[in-house]
């Protein structure tokens, strides 16, 4: 016939995969395929792209878990160090007995390095168990949130050889560090029962911490200031710097001040006199003081800082929030003809008589869709061809939503409504693509798409097949819209001009009938697959995959808390054992032993407080730039029960260890004064 002689193409299912290529089926059909509509998709490439995923999840859980694993690493350092300590009598007596130096401490790495196997070990066992927990929760609690049931534990032995290598490096480094201290001290001493830690702290020391400090600021304050500006990822990798950054500047300022109070006079005139021999017991040794601080200020830095990512549902409903005001959000799977915010719409439909009672009374807003794959936090793969809305000019004049930014230069001077910026047009690129202005979800361009903010471009291919390059203009902030390409309605049908009809609403409705609203539609537009939804529920379903997110990264502050509180009880009981001579001296003296445990406690009490306010000191720091970009929003009343509860399960350690060490004979205790 005139239009050829070829009407269909059969491909050998043999050919292999370098053959068949879209040049070759051009070549064979002697036609440019995009004139025949034909565009042809390396389908199992984008497969394995999407299966990437969209949010890097081990990073944040890596990145989060970092301040624990520094956490449990002093938590190593300390008990074999106070061990090492402890012991400083039998290798005062394997020298006098005449063990060379070397030998005896030789014999004390053999049996830490035995003990830091064997830990190592039941480590590696109890951290497979907590993923395989993990895992288990993320398919059963919060199944609802992340929507994906198929997750696998997957156990990759060199991680584990890792972990475990690393526990037990930082033991041996530890004991041998201590070992050199107490070759330091003659034998003499040693058999007395003296430690380094007697012997005082180096001068030089006082410096390193002060340029510590200060280097330490510095980078905190230029990360801070550089994340806001930062793609995703390194918006990230911003927030754990400057939050580890602030921790190590506050605990070497702790560290100088401590070593100040240490060389002070014990007598001095002021207020609170138990407070201020609490603070110079502290100050007997600044070291282990500083590294109990660290421990609390760790745990405490994890539970302030992820508090403020959590998001409630029920602050978007208004107009400026993430719901723009809206109550109800409908969609079909079958175009709609007809604008439901028409008064004749209802007639054109078939409505009934009541629902289309309930629609003249609410205002209604009819979008229309091109399909595309759902790039919300809902799908947890990447996606190349997200869904694309026309808005309408009515909805863009109403305005509402929050906003994370917008492009103030393009916007018009007598324009104040960041949404018509979807109207402002746009030059053709240099390359000669068309370029339409889009605004999208903050969270979707910054996970799902990776696009790094206002004024990023996102490749696409129109109705027509022709390339088309959207310009990001607008970021909406926790929105409705999460996962779709949102342009102007004129655009939409100048570039899609084949879809036609509409296929998402919203609605504006009068208190109290949202309900009835919903039910008499999906009842009536039945067979176009019309299905309503709170926009209440939606903003819920979305927000609880990173609600969900936080509390997986919660259980790490959890676990940073039982550190905090265990290495506080060794580090109370050994300040206690290390006194026992002075606490029974004040007994004999006539010191009621109630006033020595309040001494005791309220010494630990001041390591806590130090420790509280640093963390929540170093997550504000962190915070700002997610406050000052509305990211971040902190449950100080949530956070405040939290933080007393840390503070009340670190006293009641304290009062454990006191006790235990009160109830000590005095007489034995005397002897050794």
């Amino acid at each position: 016939s005139r239009f050829g002689d070829t009407t269909s193409l059969r491909i050998d299912p043999h050919v292999g995969e370098q053959t068949l290529t879209p040049e070759a089926l051009a070549a064979a059909i002697n036609v440019p395929p995009a004139e025949l509509g034909f565009k042809f998709i390396p389908v199992r490439r984008e497969a394995i792209r999407a299966s990437v995923g969209t949010t890097p999840f081990e990073a944040l859980f890596l990145g989060f878990s970092m301040f624990l694993i520094a956490a449990a690493a002093m938590l190593i350092a300390l008990l074999f160090r106070l061990g090492s300590q402890q012991r400083a009598a039998e290798s005062g007596l394997l020298l006098a007995v005449g063990f060379p130096p070397r030998r005896a401490s030789t014999v004390r790495l053999v049996e830490g390095l035995a003990i830091a196997v064997v830990g190592a070990g039941v480590g590696t066992v109890v951290g497979v168990a907590y993923a395989a927990l993990m895992i288990w929760g993320l398919t059963t609690w919060w199944l609802d949130a992340i929507t994906t049931p198929f997750l696998r534990l997957k156990v990759v032995p060199a991680t584990l050889v890792i972990g475990a290598t690393s526990g037990v490096v930082v033991a041996f480094v530890t004991i041998l560090w201590a070992q050199l201290r107490l070759a330091r001290l003659d034998v003499c001493r040693l058999l007395g029962g003296a430690t380094a830690a007697e012997t005082g702290t180096a001068p030089r020391s006082g410096k390193v911490a002060r340029w510590l400090a200060a280097m330490a600021m510095v980078g905190a304050v230029v990360s801070a200031a550089t994340a806001p500006f930062a793609s995703g990822e390194m918006q990230a990798l911003a927030f754990f710097a400057t939050g580890a950054l602030v921790l190590a500047a506050a605990l070497a300022a702790v560290h100088i001040w401590l070593r100040r109070e240490s060389s002070v006079s014990m007598i001095a005139v002021g207020n609170w006199p138990r407070l201020r021999l609490a603070v110079r017991n502290a100050a007997r040794h600044p070291g282990r003081s500083v590294l109990a601080i660290a421990l609390t200020a760790t745990a405490c830095f994890l539970i302030v800082a992820i508090s403020a990512f959590r998001l409630d549902p029920n602050a978007e409903l208004g107009r400026a929030g993430g719901s723009g005001g809206f109550a109800l959000m409908a969609s079909s799977d079958a175009a709609i003809y007809h604008d439901l915010g028409d008064s004749q719409a209802g007639l054109e439909l078939g409505l009934s008589t009541a629902t289309s009672r309930l629609l003249s009374d609410a205002k209604v807003y009819s979008l229309r869709v091109r399909d595309g794959d759902d790039a919300s936090c809902l799908n947890l793969y990447q996606t190349r061809q997200p869904s694309v809305i026309g808005v309408p000019a009515a909805l863009l004049e109403r305005g509402g939503f929050a906003w994370a930014g917008y492009d103030t230069a393009l916007l018009p001077d007598s324009a104040t409504n960041p949404w018509a910026l979807l109207e402002q047009p746009l030059p053709a690129a240099a390359d000669g693509v068309v370029q339409v202005p889009v605004v999208i979800d903050a969270a979707t361009a910054m996970y799902s798409l990776h696009l790094s903010g206002v004024g990023a471009t996102w490749e696409m291919t129109d109705g027509r097949n022709q390339p088309l390059r959207l310009v990001v203009v607008g970021l909406l902030k926790n929105s409705i819209f999460q996962g779709e390409l949102l342009i102007s309605d004129a655009a939409f049908r100048q570039h899609f001009p084949l879809v036609s009809g509409y296929r998402q609403f919203l609605f504006d409705v009068p208190q109290g009938e949202a309900n009835e609203l919903a039910t008499a539609l999906e009842r009536d537009l039945g067979d176009w697959g019309f299905d309503v939804e709170p926009t209440s529920e939606r903003l819920a379903s979305l927000l609880a995959v990173q609600n969900t997110y936080l509390s997986t990264f919660q259980s790490l502050g959890g676990l940073g808390l039982l550190l905090g509180t265990v290495g506080l009880a060794v580090i109370q009981l050994r300040n206690v054992w290390e006194r026992r001579g002075e606490l029974a001296l004040l007994r004999a003296a006539g010191f009621p032993r109630y006033r020595l445990a309040e001494l005791v406690v309220l010494e630990n009490a001041v390591l806590l407080a130090g420790g509280l306010a640093i963390g929540t000191l170093a997550a504000t720091a962190t915070l700002v730039p997610h406050w000052l970009a509305g990211g971040a929003a902190v449950p100080w009343l949530w956070l405040g029960l939290t933080l007393a509860a840390v503070l009340g399960a670190g006293l009641a350690a304290s009062v454990w260890a006191v006790r235990a060490a009160l109830a000590a004979p005095l007489v034995p205790a005397l002897r050794g004064e």
